[in-house]
């Protein structure tokens, strides 16, 4: 993929090439903010299939699998970066790569459904609601967490979008699933369809609002307590749009991306995702949210260079074999060693856009890769994951390694068979991920679990080596 091109037309349309290199009237964050700094923001990227562990883990100096330890990624060479990784090679020093995490709690919940398990406990950490047919969340997932704690009430509470059919991974709360969005046509209409529009409805829509106000006062009264708490509480959440909307409106952010250019690029998969990558920049540049979510679905097998290896079928004909097959091990490393170059993409576009500050804006937002599986084997044991940026709360540039010494729920699938222990629950990277945005929660979806020998597992407080 042409990153350079790519980022040098998204950043033209925004007006912020050749000498545009200082934040220019009408992008970026709006004065007003810029008093007390930018804001921080979070990007959640989650994948589908878990990944092979051993051609994402990096083993510098032959470092044992038993202990703790940390390596600085600055001071590893590039050739020392695994395959899978690799094109992250370039943005080392803003990275923590967490190798020894697993993920505990879907092993103990109910069997089967091992993919849907995945995706729910992965970003919600807790169990998951079973109505015979369908599988539903129990507890809000990360993103709407941090969204409820730091979104502004006049802008979009989040985004959701996906890239080719991804899971369902965010949640409002209990069976409260929100829709991802797949139409980078419609994701732009959402950010800039009101600010841009002329329509003399859209203007006015303050003063309906305000009609609404009048006809609530007037009826109250005549209610009964009930009643009136029911409108109140309906009239709170009209109120709440009123804002949005009056926000949205309003929001000075003339330099909005040229659709006309976006829309040109929207065949085949990389390129619908560089467009959401975009669109993700112009929406943080502007402060129209602060929450993204990429959720993203199945890569063709031909974008990883493995269209011609039996039928092609990334999920059954190299996800479920990498144990059996060592050339779907290696197609796997592949699939995701093109999530990472997708991955640097996003993070280039993101360091090239100036914030309030005068850094940019990656160096105010953090970055939170994931899965839904460990491995394709429907494995939850070796769950891979790394962050990107947060070095206001993070200690970043470091390769963080944590041995299987958790007592295992139950057996765990892995690359051998099966373990007897297990990894550093993965609750805790989300803990400190909500932690790393200003939220105070010590646990996400369980403070902690009973394995099938009664013995407690804690899912309480961060990872602490993540702080350094």
């Amino acid at each position: 993929m042409n990153i350079t091109m790519n980022r040098r037309r998204f950043l033209s349309a925004l007006g912020l090439t050749g000498a545009a290199t200082a934040v220019a009237p009408g992008i970026g964050l709006r004065s007003a903010l810029a008093d007390s700094g930018p804001p921080k923001r979070i990007i959640i990227v989650s994948t589908g299939h878990g990944t092979v562990y051993d051609g994402w883990r990096m083993r510098p100096g032959n470092r044992s699998d038993a202990a703790i330890w940390e390596e600085n990624l600055s001071q590893m060479a590039e050739d020392e970066f695994s395959r899978a990784l690799a094109p992250l090679y370039a943005h080392r020093d803003r990275m923590l790569v967490l190798d020894g995490l697993s993920m505990v709690t879907p092993v103990l919940d109910i069997p089967g459904f091992h993919h849907e398990k995945g995706w729910l406990h992965a970003w919600t950490g807790a169990p998951v609601l079973f109505t015979g047919q369908d599988l539903f969340s129990t507890a809000p997932s990360l993103d709407q967490l941090i969204a409820n704690q730091i979104a502004r009430v006049d802008r979009l509470h989040s985004l959701e979008l996906t890239v080719n059919a991804g899971r369902p991974i965010c949640h409002a709360g209990l069976a409260q699933q929100l829709p991802l969005e797949n139409s980078p046509q419609r994701v732009f209409d959402r950010l800039f369809g009101l600010s841009t529009s002329s329509d003399p409805l859209v203007r006015a829509q303050g003063s309906v609002l305000d009609f609404a106000l009048a006809e609530h006062k007037a009826i109250s009264p005549s209610l009964s307590k009930p009643d009136r708490e029911k409108l109140s509480a309906h009239f709170d959440l009209v109120r709440q749009l009123e804002q949005r909307i009056a926000g949205m409106r309003d929001a000075t952010c003339s330099d909005a991306p040229d659709i006309g250019a976006l829309a040109s690029t929207w065949a085949g998969y990389n390129a619908l995702y560089q467009s959401m990558a975009d669109l993700i920049a112009a929406a943080f540049s502007c402060d129209l949210t602060r929450v993204a979510t990429l959720s993203l679905g199945d890569l063709p097998s031909e974008d990883f260079g493995w269209g011609d290896y039996l039928s092609g079928d990334a999920h059954n004909d190299f996800a479920h074999r990498i144990y059996v097959d060592p050339q779907a091990a290696l197609a796997m490393t592949d699939y995701t060693r093109l999530h990472a170059t997708q991955l640097a993409y996003l993070i280039d576009l993101l360091s090239a856009m100036p914030d309030s500050d005068g850094r940019s804006l990656m160096d105010n937002t953090l970055i939170v890769w994931g899965s839904e599986l460990g491995d394709g084997w429907h494995g939850y044991h070796r769950y891979c994951a790394l962050t990107v940026g947060g070095d206001w709360h993070f200690n970043t540039g470091r390769y963080v390694h944590w041995p299987a010494t958790t007592s295992a729920p139950v057996q765990m699938i892995t690359e051998h068979g099966v373990t007897s222990g297990a990894g550093m629950p993965h609750q805790h990277l989300l803990v400190s991920c909500a932690q790393a945005m200003g939220l105070s929660d010590d646990f996400i979806g369980l403070p902690d679990v009973t394995t099938r020998n009664n013995e407690r597992i804690s899912l309480t407080g961060p990872l602490t080596e993540m702080l350094g």
